[in-house]
C-alpha cells in the first residue's frame, strides 16, 4: 500500500476528530441517561417512603414529641432500602432521624454536605460513594393544601445490581454508538474525499488563474516599458534566493514573488510620452512618472489575492535614509519585502543590458550597491546579498528565456503548490 496522499490526509484529519467527538457525545449521553434512570428510580422510592408521613399522620409527629415515634420510624426504616431517614419541621429544623448499617465514611459525607430544602413540587438529590457502594441522598417537601408541613430526607442504598446494570447499559450504548459512528465514517469517507478533491481542483484552478493573471499583467507592463518580462523573472528569482538566505517565512516569500512581478504595474497609468521618452525627464515629467507607485498600489489593493504584493509595489522606491518616494519612509518604517526588493531591483538594473546601456561588470555593480549602503539600501540585507550576488549573477543573469522559465516554475511550485511549467513562457 502506497503512502497516503495529501487529500486523504486532509479528510482523515477532519473525519477522525469528528468521529471521536461524536463518540464522546454518545458516551456522555449514555452516562447521563443511565444516571438519570437511577436518580428517577431512587426518587420514586423516596416518594413512596415519604407517603408514610402523609397528612393523616402529620399532627402527632409534627405537633407532639417526635421521639414518641422513634420505634415506629426505626421499624419503618428496617422495611426499606434506606440507611438514613430524617424528618424536619416546616422551619427546616431536625425533628427525628433513624440510622441503620451506615458506614462511618458515609456518615462523614452526609454531615459534610449541606443540602437545600426544595419548594413544593421539587426535590433535591446528591450522590454519595462509600467505597464501591453508591448512596443517593434525597430531600422532599411534605405538603398539603395548607402548604409545606415538613421535609423528608432519605439516604438510599443503591443495589449493586442496579449500578452494574447502569454501567453495562452505558457500555452497550457506547459500543452501539461506536459501530454506528464507525460505519457512518466509512460510508462518508468516499463522499467527503470526492468533495475535497473537487474543492482542491477548483482551488488549484483558481490559484493558477490568479498566478497567470499576475504573470500576464507584469509582462504586459514590461512590454509597454520597452522591456522584456525577463526582468520580472530575474528579480523574482533574485528576491527568492535572498529571502531564503535570510530565512524569511514562506508566506512572506510568496508575497514577495507577487510583488516582484507587479512592482511597476502602476506604469499602466503613465502617458507614453513620459514612459517612453528616451532622454532625461523634466521635473514635471518625473513627478508624473512617480505617480506609478500610487497607481500600482491602488491596482493591487483592489484584488484580495494580489494584496500581498502591496508592500513591494507601494514602497520599492523608498530609500533607507528616508530620501525615497512616495512617503519618505526610513529604516524599519519601510516594509521588509520592499527593502529586500530594492536591493535586487537595482542589482538587476545595473547588471543587465538595456537598449540605452550595457551591463556593468559584477565588481562595478557591487561597488555601486556598496555606495548605497545605509542610504538607499538596508545594510543588514545588503551584507547578506553581497557575498551571494556573484553566484546568483552566474546562475540567473546569464540564463536564457527557457532556463528562467523553468527556474521560476519550480519556485512557483514550491511556494504556491501549483505546476505552471507551460504557462511561464515569456510573452
Amino acid at each position: 500500500m502506497g503512502p497516503i496522499g495529501p487529500i486523504h490526509k486532509t479528510v482523515l484529519r477532519r473525519l477522525i476528530p469528528a468521529s471521536a467527538l461524536l463518540l464522546l457525545i454518545a458516551g456522555t449521553l449514555a452516562y447521563l441517561i443511565e444516571n438519570r434512570r437511577i436518580d428517577e428510580f431512587v426518587f420514586d422510592k423516596a416518594t413512596d417512603a415519604a407517603r408514610h408521613f402523609d397528612v393523616s399522620r402529620k399532627a402527632p409527629l409534627f405537633a407532639g414529641d417526635p421521639e414518641t415515634h422513634r420505634a415506629e420510624l426505626d421499624g419503618f426504616l428496617q422495611q426499606t432500602p434506606f440507611v438514613v431517614i430524617r424528618i424536619y419541621s416546616p422551619e427546616e429544623r431536625p425533628l427525628i432521624e433513624s440510622w441503620r448499617d451506615a458506614p462511618p465514611e458515609l456518615l462523614a459525607a452526609v454531615e459534610a454536605h449541606r443540602h437545600r430544602f426544595p419548594g413544593i413540587g421539587r426535590h433535591h438529590h446528591n450522590k454519595l460513594w462509600s467505597g464501591d457502594r453508591l448512596f443517593i441522598q434525597t430531600v422532599l417537601p411534605l405538603a398539603d393544601g395548607d402548604g409545606v408541613y415538613g421535609y423528608f430526607e432519605g439516604i438510599y442504598r443503591v443495589a449493586p445490581e442496579l449500578v452494574d446494570s447502569g454501567r453495562h447499559m452505558a457500555r452497550d450504548t457506547l459500543a452501539v454508538a461506536m459501530l454506528v459512528v464507525g460505519f457512518s465514517a466509512l460510508a462518508l469517507y468516499p463522499v467527503i474525499l470526492s468533495l475535497s478533491r473537487g474543492g482542491a481542483k477548483l482551488s488549484a484552478a483558481l490559484l493558477e488563474s490568479n498566478i497567470e493573471l499576475m504573470r500576464v499583467l507584469g509582462s504586459a507592463i514590461a512590454k509597454r516599458d520597452s522591456d522584456t518580462d525577463e526582468h520580472n523573472y530575474r528579480v523574482a528569482l533574485y528576491a527568492v534566493g535572498l529571502a531564503e538566505a535570510l530565512r524569511r517565512p514562506r508566506e512572506e516569500i510568496a508575497a514577495l514573488i507577487a510583488g516582484a512581478f507587479l512592482h511597476d504595474v502602476g506604469k499602466i497609468g503613465v502617458p507614453d510620452g513620459i514612459l517612453l521618452k528616451p532622454g532625461k525627464l523634466s521635473d514635471e515629467e518625473f513627478a508624473i512618472m512617480r505617480t506609478h507607485v500610487r497607481i500600482g498600489e491602488e491596482i493591487v489593493t483592489e484584488s484580495k489575492w494580489l494584496r500581498g504584493a502591496r508592500d513591494v509595489v507601494a514602497n520599492h522606491h523608498e530609500k533607507f535614509d528616508g530620501s525615497g518616494y512616495p512617503r519618505g519612509l526610513r529604516g524599519s518604517e519601510i516594509p521588509f519585502n520592499a527593502r529586500l526588493f530594492a536591493v535586487v531591483d537595482v542589482f538587476d538594473a545595473l547588471s543587465s543590458k538595456r537598449p540605452y546601456k550595457e551591463a556593468l561588470a559584477p565588481a562595478e555593480v557591487l561597488r555601486l550597491l556598496g555606495e548605497g549602503r545605509g542610504t538607499h539600501f538596508d545594510p543588514g540585507i545588503l551584507d547578506v546579498f553581497a557575498p551571494m550576488a556573484p553566484a546568483l549573477l552566474g546562475e540567473i543573469a546569464a540564463a536564457g528565456k527557457p532556463a528562467l522559465s523553468r527556474q521560476l516554475a519550480a519556485v512557483v511550485q514550491s511556494y504556491f503548490g501549483v505546476t505552471l511549467d507551460a504557462r511561464f513562457q515569456p510573452l
